[in-house]
């Protein structure tokens, strides 16, 4: 009798195997994890969306930092994709962002290598006691190396600390981002030359060593230059009596100007800076807004840029 208990036993263990082994890659498995992130939850969806900053906090990104990484599509949100090709660690693959709401974000992450796989990824954000909830959910029958889960695999019980890590990366760069923005700080001045005068002297590099007190106009410093000589790309390069740093113009149109400034010495710092022109009379009104150390420099900025403006507006008459 005990035989043929034991043998029962052992028929059923093996019945169940042979039931998890035959469905384990053909059925997708669900797995979800959930963070509290200090921040708003647009702000934390607007990270996921934007494949460009994965490689900030996604954990396997540090598997090769030297990878190749190629963009296409959409700079952001639906359509855009990310492809990456690197060690035998990291493999090859692509990202592609899938859906995008209020609430959530879903990308496709499909591998090559090492192991061909597909699977989704759900990320949801909403608001919460003391920030925003976000879940994190994969859906599909490998993990995040394209290894099958089944019964007989252990991929299951790596890929939840594997979503952790992810959830915790994410967690830090929305909250960076998030007090970084709070410590943003805006001024505003009204000038007396019209918006083209205004605009050429923010737009072309090589104007602003006449007023901006980044890589201080009135200090001796050397200046080199890159890029072109306007617009987006557009960089100065400024070292000399102590001080040495970068700004390089990302993007202008007829109403803005979008700066990233880099200090490297005396404290090294890095800040966004943004120049709005609208029309004012026969003036314009600029508000610039700045993060990080540039803040403090704002109204300085600002009058400079004013005295630039109106001797660049008078130089014609004085010809």
């Amino acid at each position: 009798m005990k035989r043929i208990v034991v043998a029962a036993l052992a028929l059923g263990v093996l019945a169940t195997a042979v039931f998890w082994a035959l469905r384990g890659p053909s059925s997708p498995l669900r797995l979800e994890r959930e963070v509290l992130v200090a921040a708003p939850p647009e702000a934390v969806l607007e990270v996921v969306s934007d494949l460009r900053r994965w490689p900030e906090w996604w954990p396997r990104e540090r598997l090769d930092p030297d990878a190749h990484r190629t963009y296409g599509g959409a700079t952001h949100g639906v359509g855009s994709s990310y492809y990456w090709a690197g060690n035998e660690r990291i493999g090859q693959g692509r990202l592609t962002v899938t859906g995008a709401a209020e609430d959530k974000v879903g990308v496709e992450l499909e591998l090559r290598e090492p192991r061909a796989a597909e699977s989704d990824l759900e990320f949801r954000a909403w608001a919460a006691q003391g920030g925003t909830r976000v879940r994190l959910a994969v859906v599909g029958s490998h993990d995040l190396e394209g290894r099958p889960v089944g019964f007989f695999s252990s991929a299951a019980s790596r890929l939840g600390p594997e979503l952790e890590a992810a959830l915790r990366g994410l967690k830090d760069v929305a909250e960076r981002q998030a007090q970084e923005e709070a410590a943003r700080v805006q001024r505003s001045l009204a000038l007396a030359e019209p918006p083209g005068v205004v605009l050429a002297q923010i737009a072309d590099m090589h104007r602003w060593s006449a007023w901006s007190p980044w890589g201080d106009a009135a200090a001796n410093v050397s200046r080199a230059y890159g890029g072109p000589a306007s617009g987006a790309g557009a960089s100065c390069y400024w070292s000399g009596d102590g001080s040495r740093g970068r700004i390089t113009i990302l993007s202008n149109d007829a109403s803005q100007v979008e700066a990233e400034l880099e200090v490297i010495q005396p404290t090294p710092s890095l800040s966004d800076l943004r120049f709005a022109l609208v029309r004012d009379g026969a003036g314009t009104r600029v508000t610039a807004t700045a993060s990080g150390a540039a803040a403090s420099d704002l109204e300085t900025a600002l009058a400079r840029l004013g005295a630039a403006a109106a001797q660049a507006s008078a130089a014609p008459a004085s010809r």
